[in-house]
């Protein structure tokens, strides 16, 4: 089972909408391995190939703006319902992944994620100084170069 619906079966904003409102059941009983692949489409699907990134990144920021369920995750929720979109209208998004290295002290550790296509961030840029932990492209998680999460808490201990 799937928040997504079938692609094709329904047009872009409804299918947006049912996807928006099914992904905190998901996302509260599973890994991010899992979502991850949850929000990839298969290989070579395109239904809307119409659509520009702007109009999908908007469609998403729209239809999650008041949430009532993953108000704390509102950046998780948007990046893979936008990576999602954007994969089935034929771009090539990146999920970015990062943590604020000053949470690490804290009981609560602070994560991020964002939505880039050919390097320009399109969805939920970082507001504070972030060590980028992996970006995921759809097949494999890309090594971005940074530390290691060890490392972070090595350096500021």
């Amino acid at each position: 089972m799937t928040p997504f619906p079938p692609p094709g079966l329904l047009p872009f904003r409804a299918d947006l909408w049912f996807a928006a409102r099914l992904m905190p059941m998901f996302t509260k009983r599973n890994d991010l391995e899992p979502l991850l692949l949850l929000a990839t489409p298969a290989a070579g699907t395109r239904t809307f190939e119409d659509l520009d990134a702007d109009t999908i990144v908007a469609a998403v920021k729209a239809v999650v703006a008041r949430p009532w369920r993953m108000r704390g995750r509102r950046c998780l929720r948007e990046g893979l319902l936008a990576f999602h979109y954007l994969t089935l209208a034929g771009h090539a998004p990146l999920l970015h992944f990062g943590v604020i290295p000053q949470s690490l002290r804290s009981p609560k550790t602070s994560a991020h994620c964002w939505v880039s296509i050919g390097g320009d961030i399109k969805l939920n840029p970082p507001r504070r100084a972030m060590h980028e932990l992996f970006v995921y492209d759809g097949k494999t998680s890309v090594p971005t170069g940074r530390p290691t999460l060890g490392e972070i808490v090595d350096n500021h201990a």
